[in-house]
């Protein structure tokens, strides 16, 4: 199984230690990715004050492994009784449709192990570009988007980060 700890901060790191450092678009602070065993250990880095931690194993990944200049992290929070619709939203008609934009890498879903206001954190790699691409426009008009759309959890409560490496 793959892990991953999502660690965010208000600042930024002095000196980065190991795991994946991002700096969020239009906002201070940082991000901290731990992946693997590592990811299901109380956090360890001497980063300042932690702001929020999420944990979750990987489910699903599509796409290749080439990464872009950014990472967009995207958290979800799915009521319990909507899981499977949205992941199967999600694996099934989204992401084939995002991987048509050829600057779309690749996506990682995770699913929250353990309580959280996010059931789901998906990391899409990625260009700039990609993000105003067709592709990206018909993956949130399809009749299925809509009906979910529909829910006040949807679209609107997702919590986005663009982020670049640090």
């Amino acid at each position: 199984m793959s892990y991953v700890r999502i660690s965010e901060f208000p600042g930024r790191p002095e000196s980065p230690g190991k795991g994946e450092w991002y700096a969020p678009e239009g906002r201070e602070g940082s991000v901290l990715l731990v992946r693997g065993e590592a990811a299901l250990a109380a956090p360890r880095q001497k980063a300042g004050p932690l702001a929020t931690t999420w944990q979750g194993v990987r489910i699903y990944r599509c796409g290749s492994e080439q990464r872009g200049p950014i990472v967009y992290m995207l958290k979800y929070p799915v009521p319990f009784d909507y899981h499977y619709e949205f992941d199967a939203w999600f694996q099934y008609e989204h992401m084939p449709m995002l991987l048509e934009e050829p600057t779309w890498y690749g996506c990682e879903f995770f699913r929250a192990l353990g309580a959280s206001s996010y059931s789901f954190a998906a990391l899409h790699y990625l260009e700039p570009q990609a993000l105003k691409s067709d592709a990206r426009n018909r993956s949130v008009d399809t009749p299925w988007w809509h009906r979910l759309k529909q829910h006040a959890w949807f679209d609107k409560q997702f919590v986005r980060t663009l982020m670049k490496p640090l």
